[in-house]
């Protein structure tokens, strides 16, 4: 649907002909089709928006004159066109433009029908109606609504009648409230909850539809020691580690992310890590332990969110979901959120993260890009190298463990299961899975390979995974290679099942491996050019043997150098290509950067000795230019890197040699320890470097290392990294541990990190033994390094946390915090209680209550003071906080030992216990601040607010307070107000507000001065829409408008221009920090600010952030609209220009342009 549509123009002559016949009146036209808002081919706006997009932006307060100029280009009756052609703006706006509503992309009627359904049956208790019923009642109200149109009474329907209407279709010869009654449907909580029995039905229904492939199902002859083997390797929970750019990273487990203070969390894994199964393993714990309610979505193949809107509404019939989704006592689990409704449509995730604004989430990816930036981030952790050489040893107890490399890449848990479960042996990705799928076509027809390849890489390239098209082009495709019945072959090979219409294959990785033999196969690389997914489909098939033809080898040098490149190096030809040596020659030789990145990048990818000392010199130049290209990360391959090891050597010292030690620390093998010797005896880099270095790429400490263990310990510590991340160094682990009081107390300087480095080591490479020997060395260590090595046990976990908690708390020695504050479930009663005499007791103390629960309260009870008056700490009261519930009897305990004065610890105390009887104890504590507002501090009540948000969440419930003048208000504002008028508290009350943000919006803008105003937004992050006043506000005072990039940092899109343009040139606001902001929440309508902000970046010189912030606003854009923007910008094909248009090309997953800046149009 365009605006040159003859539907459209003939609404609008309608909505300008009613306005005429009906002065005074208002008259509004909504304009409803199932078409979607389709780019104009001809007499397009010049700003290259569609012309039904321009008019909602024109009603929304947009600018009219472009949209005034196209409407006067089309065909209009000579009223309108005068009305057109000599209305100011505001009145073509309030007479023409608002009144209109395009309401495009709207369902068809089948599915409207179901809506209305729905909506009846949600407004069942309201009729006082059965489920039934209600959904049967639409039958009258279409009847009823025909009756009307047709009749020859006044063709009006309104509110009153449509209840009558209802009314009279849902009763029976009864009163059907009494029928209600009479079946118990009547139910206190609101109309639109679904109880906790609907709630776990719906998550059980969504978890069993959503349960991915099982690889194990395909190895149906597979030995019972191999199935066992992996049965134990993947019996440990996988662990997550924190992304954190400075700092400690956290390690958690995923079900520990439900009960952390962020609610939305983001696991990124590389393919074939697992992330799929944990989350939804975590997802089915959950639903067993039944604390909070887990929803499963897998989006990977969703168009958009209204996709996974249908898998909630197809399981739940009736549900609102948005009661659903601001449900407390639910987390929402999401499966491939990279990949959920693809490159092209950044919009949908956004849509879902606003649907979700109030819900927890866990989503799982293989990547996180600028949308992703308001969730909390964690790596996947691939399976430590010991427990992949025990699963392999126990499955192939008569074969020799596989080296170390081999091990290093079965540490995914896909490549795992294919190694064990089959006959499958290899160092490479792609060969596992090509025999991997041999063990599977045993008995099938040979070239029925090639048939599925093509029809898979055919179904990529068209960016779909329909079964229909799939079986489809596999028969077109069958029949030319004379196999029959291919639909039974797919069924019979079992590795894609059709699910939901979709092809979903066992597994991501194995579906890429086939795209990527279909495409060498069909010799079709000038369409795989554009969608860069395609590039991990070639390599896995490269990796499985496949070659590439002459053809598209010269088909892509112009296009892509670094594709033909890697296709060239398939062919394993003595004779390079002429033209793609030509190429290399012209770009390496390029005055522009960019220009001689690329041709490095393919040069090493191409595997082109002579060419590998110029490549490092562009190596060198992006660190004199602080450039840095993510792609280098994978083209220094260790491996190709030890062939030109002399080259390297002669190289190293220059900028960026620190990126070659990395990737060698990384990914390679102790071959290289005798080189790294070589070159720090040569003066090339420090002992420390090389020693680091070396201490990653083997699985010992080599001598010539030793001496150097210190220096690097001491100041090198972060360069360990690599080795506690491949978890292989045992011997370095060992070393550790021996030394581990001297190093903490002499080496590791006091207040540095180096402490969090050799502890990383011990968890990541330490094993029993190496634990067995910490502990043999604990009694005797100094209290700092007991201290600090209860980090390291903690993160390694059970068994060994209670075996070190024995001796620790056994002393009552206070230093061991970490220690003490971690439970042990294998601790028995009579060391805790030996723990609570040597004055460990919260330790011991929590042992109990874990053990015994409600049991240990009169034990408790005995220990409390009779009055609580004055008292700083009353450790009985303080560990009531672990009992799981507790009797409503500890009410009237707690609350008759109340005195005065109350200190601040005890009265956190009390709370806290009170709020462990459940339900009864939230609301006791309410009714008292209700009835005593001013007996607790800001900071007490701010505690009350989160226990009764908790409480909320379990419950379902709210509770509210009657004001004096007759309102009532949820508690959380009731609290918030009072605290802002009556007892304002410079730290804690602005938290306070914040936890309400509409209150605290409302507070900034009209009541607090530009103090106060400060400290409420300080905490108020990402949680506000756009509200103009609270920005005029922000911007009139330059301590506020610092601020505006992070209060408004998840609502950007839904600025104005002009206020967005406001920002920009403010002076007072960070506009690195706002241009991040802009770049996370991208809106196409917002072109104009964008271009502008792309011509300020080209002016300068290359600023890598600066162009990295604008590349990914253009995510949003679709490609036509992209291409038009990079074609026309200035300073086209300069330096800039060309890592600007890279970096765009790497966040939107496409090629733009050709490698001579020619855009691919």
């Amino acid at each position: 649907m365009t605006l040159n549509s003859p539907d459209v123009l003939a609404a609008i002559e309608s909505l300008h002909r009613l306005r005429a016949c009906n002065p005074g009146r208002e008259v509004r036209f909504v304009f409803l089709t199932t078409s979607r808002i389709a780019q104009e081919r001809k007499n397009a706006l010049p700003s290259g928006v569609a012309g039904l997009t321009a008019w909602e932006a024109a009603a929304s307060g947009g600018g009219v004159e472009e949209l005034r100029v196209a409407l006067l280009q089309r065909a209009l009756s000579e009223e309108l066109r005068t009305f057109v052609r000599n209305s100011p703006p505001e009145q073509l706006r309030a007479e023409l433009f608002s009144p209109m509503v395009f309401a495009c992309g709207a369902l068809e009627w089948r599915s409207l029908e179901e809506s209305n359904r729905r909506a009846i049956v949600n407004r069942r208790h309201q009729l006082r109606s059965t489920t039934d019923m209600a959904h049967r009642a639409y039958d009258a109200v279409f009847r009823d609504a025909v009756a009307c149109a047709l009749g020859p009474n006044p063709r009006c329907l309104n509110g009153t009648q449509l209840l009558a209407c209802l009314e009279r279709a849902t009763s029976i010869a009864i009163p059907s409230s009494v029928a209600v009654d009479i079946l118990g449907e009547r139910s206190e909580r609101p109309s639109t909850a679904l109880s906790i029995k609907e709630l776990r039905d719906l998550a059980e229904v969504l978890v069993e539809t959503g349960a991915p492939p099982s690889i194990d199902l395909l190895f149906p002859g597979a030995k019972s020691s191999a199935r066992d083997a992996l049965v134990d390797a993947f019996s440990v929970e996988p662990r997550l580690t924190e992304i954190k750019s400075n700092g400690v990273p956290t390690s958690a487990s995923l079900l520990d992310l439900i009960g952390l203070p962020e609610k939305k969390h983001l696991i990124v894994g590389q393919p074939g890590s697992g992330k799929t199964h944990a989350l939804w393993h975590a997802a089915n714990k959950l639903l067993a332990a039944g604390t909070i309610i887990p929803l499963y979505l897998p989006a990977g193949q969703a168009t958009g969110w209204h996709d996974l809107e249908e898998m909630v509404t197809e399981a739940a019939p009736g549900v609102k979901l948005s009661t659903l989704f601001q449900d407390p006592r639910i987390c929402i689990f999401v499966d491939s959120w990279s990949e959920f409704a693809g490159t092209t449509k950044v919009g949908e995730k956004r849509r879902a993260l606003r649907a979700l604004r109030s819900a927890r989430l866990v989503a799982t990816a293989k990547f996180a890009d600028m949308d992703d930036s308001t969730l909390k981030q964690w790596n996947l952790d691939l399976l430590p190298p010991d427990r992949v050489e025990r699963a392999v040893a126990a499955a192939t107890p008569d074969e020799a463990l596989p080296p170390s490399p081999v091990i290093d890449l079965l540490r995914l848990p896909l490549l795992l299961a294919i190694q064990v479960l089959s006959d499958a042996r290899s160092a490479t990705t792609g060969d596992l899975l090509r025999q991997f799928h041999a063990h599977l076509m045993r008995g099938l027809p040979e070239r029925f390979t090639e048939a599925l390849a093509g029809a898979v890489s055919d179904l990529s390239l068209a960016g779909t995974r329909s079964f229909g098209r799939l079986v489809d082009e596999l028969q077109t495709r069958s029949a030319k290679l004379e196999i029959t019945d291919p639909a039974r072959l797919l069924r019979n090979l079992g590795t894609i099942l059709e699910r939901g219409g979709q092809a979903v294959p066992c597994h991501d990785l194995y579906w890429s491996w086939l795209t990527g033999r279909g495409l060498l196969a069909d010799a079709v690389a000038e369409r795989a050019i554009d969608p860069l997914r395609t590039r991990e489909s070639y390599a896995l098939a490269i990796q499985s043997g496949g070659r590439a033809a002459d053809s598209d080898v010269n088909a892509t040098v112009r296009e892509d150098l670094v594709l033909a490149a890697a296709l060239e190096i398939s062919r394993g030809a003595d004779r390079p290509v002429p033209a793609l040596t030509e190429a290399f020659r012209r770009a390496l030789a390029d005055p522009r950067l960019a220009v001689r990145n690329r041709a490095a990048i393919g040069a090493l990818e191409g595997g082109r000795p002579e060419l590998f000392r110029p490549a490092l010199e562009v190596l060198a130049d992006l660190g004199r230019s602080s450039m840095y290209p993510s792609e280098w990360k994978q083209a220094l391959r260790p491996k190709a890197l030890y062939a030109q090891r002399a080259t390297l050597a002669d190289w190293l010292g220059a900028p960026n040699s620190s990126l070659v030690l990395d990737a060698i620390a990384e990914g390679g093998g102790p071959e290289w320890s005798l080189w790294l010797e070589q070159v720090a005896a040569n003066g090339q880099i420090s002992w420390a470097e090389a020693a680091a270095t070396a201490l990653g790429c083997c699985g010992d400490v080599p001598q010539w290392v030793r001496p150097h263990l210190d220096t690097v310990i001491a100041s090198h510590a972060w360069l360990l990294r690599p080795a506690a991340t491949r978890r292989a160094n045992r011997a370095l682990a060992r070393f550790i541990a021996i030394e581990y009081e001297r190093l903490i107390e002499s080496v590791v300087e006091l207040n540095s990190s180096g402490w969090i480095e050799i502890n990383r080591v011990l968890v990541g490479c330490g094993d029993d033994d190496v634990f067995g020997l910490l502990l043999s060395h604990f009694p005797a260590m100094r209290p700092r390094a007991q201290e600090l090595l209860g980090f390291a046990v903690v993160e390694f976990g059970a068994p060994w946390v209670a075996r070190f908690q024995r001796v620790a708390l056994a002393t009552g020695a206070p230093h061991h915090h970490k220690l003490a504050k971690k439970f042990s479930p294998e601790i028995d009663d009579e060391t805790a209680r030996a723990w609570i005499t040597a004055g460990h007791d919260e330790a011991g103390w929590r042992v109990l209550i874990a053990r015994h629960g409600e049991g240990v309260l009169p034990e408790l009870i005995k220990q409390l003071p009779p009055s609580f008056a004055g008292v700083h700490h009353i450790p009985a009261l303080a560990y009531m906080r672990w009992l799981p519930s507790a009797p409503v009897t500890l009410i009237d305990e707690i609350w008759r030992r109340l005195g005065s004065p109350m200190q601040p610890k005890a009265t956190q105390d009390l709370l806290n216990a009170i709020a462990r009887v459940y339900p009864m104890g939230i609301p006791h504590i309410v009714s008292f601040i209700a009835e005593q507002p001013n007996a607790l501090s800001a900071y007490h009540l701010r505690q009350a607010l989160l226990l009764y948000r908790d409480w909320q969440k379990r419950s379902g419930d709210m509770l509210v307070v009657k004001t004096t003048d007759g309102i009532e208000r949820p508690f959380p504002d009731w609290i918030a107000l009072h605290c802002v008028m009556s007892q304002w508290e410079d730290h804690f009350t602005p938290e306070l507000l914040a936890l309400t943000p509409e209150l605290a919006i409302e507070y900034v803008v009209n009541h607090l001065d530009d103090k106060r105003a400060a400290a409420v937004l300080t905490v108020l992050k990402g949680v506000a829409a756009y509200n103009a006043p609270l920005l005029d506000r922000m911007l009139a005072v330059p301590a506020l408008a610092v601020l505006i990039p992070q209060v408004f940092a998840e609502s950007f899109d839904l600025f104005p221009i002009d206020a967005l343009r406001r920002c920009i040139a403010s002076s007072d606001i960070d506009q690195e920090s706002l241009l991040y902001r802009l770049a996370a929440t991208a809106n196409p309508l917002h072109r104009a600010a964008h271009e502008n902000l792309l011509e300020r970046v080209l002016t300068c010189s290359p600023k890598w952030h600066d162009l990295h912030h604008v590349a990914d606003m253009l995510r949003a854009y679709s490609r036509e609209e992209v291409l038009q923007i990079i074609d026309a910008v200035p300073h086209s094909r300069e330096d800039c220009w060309f890592w600007f248009v890279r970096l765009v090309e790497a966040t939107r997953g496409e090629r733009l342009i050709n490698e001579d800046g020619s855009v691919r149009h």
